[in-house]
């Protein structure tokens, strides 16, 4: 057994080496480019950048984040001019809306530049009108959903509660991975019997807390509610506060993470939050860029990064790790 660890130990090395010495001998002018409907001014995004950076850094490559501060679909489209003009190794690339980005990815496959879609899939893949993407690196949207209503029943059947009524918001409109959140959750409540509406937000928090507030006003049965992501939240947060609700009183989940999404769980004002690993996202999307333009190497598939869950069980641990910037 210490002989064959030995020797898987040493082919390990020997493959390392070998990676080191060939991303050595590739010319100075090795670039990626990301680009993506989000940005550094959204605490999800600075984790999802951070796993770019390190792989770039692995690699000794040239790597640019082509997106607006917080959220920017409608720019995407320049974004992949500005992508397209270096002339990269390989472009990754959210895909909120395929048409918006859709020229963009296919002059990239017709000059053989390699494209991995991270954080957001093509709603369209495996259809006709499919964008030609190799595959996808993130979480499945519609499962992270389902995780989500199923914790609220779950949670309200345990305190002697009943579902009466529940709300998914959307922040960023038109975006198709919010939109499969909300369609996973949905799916529940189809299945329950409840009904499940749409409201739209805003990643401002007090706005989207005004808006919440305006809600519940008008639909005071409403005990549950599913929030998107990190700014929903503390849209969330302001409106539990401002009212005076207590843990317990409203079955909530959101998605992706944030100190202040880990305090409201410690608190109890969250039940979970679907955590989809955006660290690899950034890193693996490089690292296959990488090995696809390099050395024509892919998955099998698409690589599922989530999703996950994070609840009182977990979060003390994971709060560790977002302070190291990793999750």
């Amino acid at each position: 057994m210490v002989k064959r660890f030995f020797i898987v130990a040493l082919l390990i090395v020997g493959v390392l080496t070998i990676a080191v010495g060939a991303v050595g001998a590739q010319d100075a002018a090795l670039v990626f480019k990301m680009v993506s409907h989000g940005g550094p001014g959204n605490p999800f995004w600075t984790v999802v950048i951070k796993g770019q950076e390190d792989a770039c850094a692995l690699l000794a490559a040239d790597c640019q984040w082509l997106g607006d501060e917080q959220y920017g679909l409608d720019s995407m489209a320049g974004y992949w001019e500005d992508a397209l003009a270096s002339n990269p190794a390989g472009i990754g690339t959210t895909v909120p809306d395929p048409e918006v980005i859709r020229a963009g990815v296919t002059s990239a496959a017709e000059r053989g530049i390699p494209v991995i879609a991270y954080n957001t899939a093509d709603p369209n893949a495996g259809q006709e009108n499919a964008l030609p993407i190799l595959f996808y690196v993130g979480a499945s949207e519609f499962n992270g959903g389902v995780s989500n209503g199923r914790a609220v029943f779950a949670a309200a059947a345990a305190a002697g509660t009943t579902i009466n009524r529940g709300v998914c918001t959307i922040q960023e409109q038109g975006h198709s991975g919010l939109e499969a959140r909300c369609a996973g959750v949905q799916s529940v409540f189809d299945e329950m019997g409840v009904t499940l509406d749409i409201l739209n937000i805003n990643n401002n928090p007090a706005e989207s807390a005004g808006t919440l507030a305006d809600y519940f006003s008008a639909n005071a049965d409403t005990n549950a509610i599913f929030m998107l992501g990190p700014l929903p939240s503390s849209a969330l947060n302001l409106y539990v506060q401002e009212q005076g609700i207590q843990p317990g009183q409203l079955f909530a989940t959101t998605h992706d993470t944030s100190a202040e999404i880990y305090d409201m769980i410690e608190q109890g004002y969250l039940l979970q939050a679907i955590d989809q690993q955006p660290y690899l996202q950034g890193f693996e999307t490089i690292m296959w860029l990488y090995l696809n333009s390099q050395y024509k190497l892919a998955p099998g598939g698409d690589i599922f990064t989530g999703p996950g869950v994070i609840n009182q069980s977990n979060v003390g641990a994971i709060k560790e790790l977002t302070a190291a910037g990793f999750r």
